[in-house]
This record gives structure tokens, sequence and C-alpha cells, in this order.
């Protein structure tokens, strides 16, 4: 018996409820279209209204911030005259002349009326004095009476004007700080700001200590670091307001750098570094007070250039958040823009996918060609088929093979040209001639073996044999023509008038071929056909290719090798031994040797 379908009046009952033909379905696809359009209105009103709220508190936060710059505009001349007093008192401390005691007093009334003249005041609640700015004016009018009968040390002078001073620079560092997160605009002049005041600050104990050295003629080693420090400090922080802000950094280049006060403070610093010890003079502390000043008060000037641009930038950002406002009512109207805000997203995600695409697919080129550096690297090192064989991690048997013909070469006299040079005369001498060499092992189907010092070992009809058994020893004695024919022709680089001597044997027969060792592995021939070969070349003569009679043999197929008869020699190792010359080609290259050699 079929079962019943049960999705029938399911559907059935949706498609009643959707039929356009009837006033219910009719009421749904209405409710559904005006839902679809007043959603994005509704949501458009709630994020206009809570960007409205968030624009308003920015704008009070930014207000906010613009009263903490201007008020340490007020706060940074407190500093500055702060600065200036604490030098004048350390040089009235170290001279005891009262002529720079009225200075002093016309110092003091001059930091008063900054003092009197702020319309707010820090009110910290550690430490106690500056609670108020009434007590801290007591604490400095008590610290002042102290003073007068110069009982005081110039270091403690320094350090109570320092503490009160790096207490308010902290509360104006940790405004700034602050600032950089709550507001909206760029951060990097707030940071050039906090860096030139702390940079003016140290540049203010630097020219107390200074007056100290020039008063007395000289200072302990402790003050010498204290100075030191200061001194290094300041140019830091001014090299990272210089980074942060460009107007920082044209106003240096322009009013200060390479400029004769540059010039006269980096003597006089110099000096103070020196520390030799002189008799005091309190006219050249005086110079030295004066001309820190100068450096300080264009400090001064370019702090006070720099908070006005900030408030300048946090006043268009107020201008800015309020023209948002208008825009944000705008755009509770323009919902239809929803659609083409949609296609521009989705475009821009669909480019950064097609950039990640063509990212990936570079990378993977630079990978493959990397990969295909590296196996062209091992090819250099190995033949081709054992290297192929390494990289798939398959074992290395060693293999025998039937007929090869193993090439050996060395430069004749190269002990004596070795006596003449030097280390590198040789190694640059050794990579010219093998360059030669290799260049035209290209044209051969031959695998050079190795280099020992001046001996080259090159070998044909391996890797893989060759299907001709005698076809490797003409790829071989070719190769030696070519070779006789160009190092013949060629000078020592370092010394032009001796040409290159190179004697040249050959060999032919059975070996075995494998590689040894696993780091730095090395593709090795053994077996009698090699000893042979090597002795070939070293009984061989200047200029000359011998060759075996195995080779001659294998050769005797290509009459177009020219060879001569060597006759019987004896072969270290071997004993007799019939030896031949490869003197030419009878469509190319032969040898220009002394007929005596041929006649031997």
């Amino acid at each position: 018996m079929d079962q019943p379908d049960l999705f029938v009046p399911f559907k059935s009952c949706c498609t009643c409820n959707s039929n356009l033909s009837t006033k219910r379905g009719q009421n749904i696809i209405l409710v559904k279209i005006l839902v679809l359009a007043i959603i994005p209105i509704i949501v458009l009103v709630i994020q206009g209204g809570i960007t409205i709220a968030d624009d308003n508190n920015h704008v009070v936060t930014q207000n906010k911030v613009k009263a903490y710059i201007k008020f340490s505009v007020e706060i940074g001349l407190l500093v500055h005259n702060l600065q200036i007093e604490r030098g004048v008192t350390t040089m009235y401390v170290s001279s005891g002349r009262m002529d720079i005691l009225r200075v002093l007093k016309n110092k003091r009334t001059i930091t008063d009326i900054s003092l009197n003249a702020l319309e707010e005041w820090i009110s910290l609640s550690t430490p106690g004095h500056f609670r108020s700015r009434n007590t801290y004016f007591q604490r400095l009018q008590e610290h002042r009476n102290t003073f007068d009968s110069l009982n005081k040390s110039s270091s403690e002078v320094i350090r109570f004007y320092s503490y009160d001073n790096d207490i308010i620079l902290d509360w104006l560092g940790s405004v700034i700080t602050d600032a950089k997160y709550i507001t909206g605009t760029s951060w990097q002049p707030l940071v050039a700001y906090h860096m030139i005041v702390l940079s003016k600050e140290q540049a203010g104990m630097e020219r107390a200590l200074g007056g100290v050295y020039y008063a007395k003629g000289s200072v302990t080693l402790p003050e010498l670091l204290w100075y030191k420090e200061k001194s290094t400090l300041g140019a830091s922080y001014l090299a990272r307001s210089m980074q942060y802000s460009t107007t920082v950094q044209q106003q240096i280049n322009s009013r200060y750098t390479s400029s004769e006060l540059e010039s006269v403070i980096n003597i006089m610093r110099s000096d103070i570094l020196a520390n030799n010890s002189t008799h005091g003079s309190v006219d050249t502390s005086i110079s030295w007070f004066n001309n820190i000043t100068s450096y300080i008060d264009l400090l001064k000037e370019i702090q006070d250039i720099l908070s006005q641009e900030i408030i300048e930038m946090l006043e268009d950002y107020v201008t800015s958040l309020k023209t948002n406002l208008i825009i944000n009512v705008i755009k509770m109207g323009c919902a239809i823009l929803l659609f083409p805000i949609t296609v521009i997203l989705v475009y821009r995600l669909t480019n950064k996918l097609q950039q990640f695409a063509n990212s990936l697919r570079n990378k993977t080129y630079d990978l493959e060609k990397e990969r295909r550096r590296s196996e062209q690297l091992l090819y250099q090192l190995l033949p081709i088929s054992i290297a192929r064989r390494m990289m798939k991690k398959m074992a290395i048997i060693p293999e025998h093979y039937d007929s090869v013909s193993v090439f050996f070469s060395d430069i004749v006299g190269f002990t004596d040209i070795c006596s003449k040079s030097s280390p590198m005369q040789v190694i640059y001498m050794l990579n010219i001639l093998y360059i030669m060499i290799d260049a035209k092992l290209e044209a051969f189907d031959v695998y050079k073996v190795e280099t020992i010092g001046d001996a080259y070992m090159v070998a044909s009809g391996l890797p893989v044999a060759a299907k001709n058994r005698t076809r490797h020893a003409t790829e071989v004695a070719s190769m030696s023509l070519e070779i006789m024919s160009t190092v013949s022709e060629a000078t020592v680089p370092h010394l032009p008038q001796e040409k290159w001597k190179v004697r040249i044997g050959i060999n032919s027969g059975p070996v075995v071929a494998g590689v040894v060792g696993t780091k730095m592995p090395r593709y090795c021939l053994f077996g009698d056909t090699v000893n042979v070969a090597s002795r070939m070349e070293s009984s061989g003569r200047p200029g000359m290719i011998q060759i075996s009679s195995a080779t001659k043999e294998a050769l005797d197929a290509y009459p177009e090798f020219l060879i001569r008869e060597r006759g019987e020699m004896t072969i270290k190792g071997k004993g007799q031994m019939k030896t031949y010359w490869l003197i030419g080609h009878s469509n190319g290259y032969r040898v220009s040797t002394p007929q005596l050699f041929l006649n031997e």
C-alpha cells in the first residue's frame, strides 16, 4: 500500500497564505515588502542615533583634549621659567657672585608671575605640595630662602627643581597618552609634542650641569655621567620628536642645524665632556648659560608652534564631527544606496580574493623557480640520473660499467707557478682555467668527475652507458683535442709571459661508479682503468695527449683521429705498456709539439 504524501497539506497551506488572489495573501505580501523596506530605514535611524551620540561624546572629548593642550602651553611656560631659575640658581651656588643673585631674584619674579597666571592647577593628590597652587608656591618659597645663604650644593639645587619638573612632565605625559587613545585625530603630533617637552627639560638639566663645570673648572665623575645622560636623552627625545612631526623637523633644520649657535654649543659640550680641569670662569659659565638658553628658547618656540598645530587639528576634527552629524541624518533617507554599497563591497572582496590568488600564484611560481634552481645546483654536483634517484630517496647502488673512457689532465710546472703567486692569485688562476675547460665540456657527452688542485678528471660512458661501446672514446678524444687547442693558446693571468702547459692522459676500460658519503656526497669512479688513465697523464709530456692501447683500439674505428705510437713505456704499478700519442683530428686541431716527443 502506498504511503500518503505527508507534505501536501503543508505545501497547500503555504500556497494558500501567499496566494495573491486572496485578501490574506495580498496582506502577507504587503507586510513582507514593507518589512523589507522599513528594516534598512530602522537600521539607519538606529545607527544614526548611535553615531550622533558618539559624535557628541567625541566633541566633548576633543574639547577636553584641546583644553589640556592649551593648559599645557601655560604650564609649559611655568616649567620653562623653572628651568631658567634652576640654571641661574645653580650658577649662583657654584660661583657665589652677588651680581648673579640679582639676576636670580629677577628670574624668580618671572617664575612667580607665570605661576599666578595659570587659570587652573594640576591638583595632584601626591606629593602633598601639588594639591594646590598655594601649597606649591609655599614650598618653592621655602626652598628659595634656604639658598640665599649658599648652604646647598649645586646637585641638590638641580635635583629639587628637576623633581618638581618631572612630576609636571609626568602629568603632561599621562594626559597626552590618554589623548592618543581617546582622540580620533592622528597621534603622531601629540607624541612629538611630548618628546620636545622632555627634550627641553633634558636641555635645561644640561644647562645647569654645564654651568657648574664652567663655574668650578671641573665636575666630579658622577656629575659628568649625569651630564652625559641628560645630553644623550635630550638629543634622543628631540630626534623622536623630529621623527613624528615634520614641523619640528623643518624648524630644527632651518633654525638650528648647521647654525652658528649649534657650532658654539657643540664646542662647549665637547669641553664639558672632556672635563679637563681648568680655572673656573663665571663669565664662561654665563656664556654657556646664554647659548644653551637660546637653544631652549628655540625649543620652546617650536613647542608652542606644535601646540597650536595640534589645537587647529583638533578644531578641524570637531568640525568634521559636526559635518558627520548632518551626513548621518541624510543617510536615514538613503536606504536605496544599500544595494550599490553591497555591490561595491562584494566587488572589493572579490578584488581582494583575486589579489590573494595572484599573490599565491606568484609565490608558487617563486617556489617552483627556487626548487628548479636547487635541482640545477644538485645536477652540477652529481649526475642527473643519480641526483633524481637521491631526490626520490631511492637507494644508490654502485654500478659496474664494462667500457668507459677516463680523462686526466694537469698543469706542468704548477708548483713553480704557485711559488711565484699569492694564494689568491692561484685560486683566481685555477678558476679561469677551469671555467675555460668547463665551457668545452658542454659540447660533448662527458661527465666532470672532480678537480683536485690542478688535476682535472672527466669520464664518458657513464652514468648512462652508451649504446655504442666505443663512442665514449671519441667523445673524450675530441674533447681532449678541443681543450688542448684552447688552453695551449692561453696565458697565466698574472704571468702573461707564461703560457699554460697541460698534459693529458686517456684510458678506456671497465670501472665501478657510485656515490660515496652522505654529507657532501661525491660520485666517484673506482678500478684499474682509473689508475692507468692517471698514469697516462703523469707519464705524458707537456702539450701532448697520451692514450693507452685500450683507447687506441677503441679509436681505430674512427680513422679521422691521428695517432702516433710512442712505444713501450714503463708505467708505475703496471710495468711495460705500449702507449700512443693522440696528435690531432684530420678535420681539426693538431698538437704543435716538438718532433723529438713523437720520435721518443
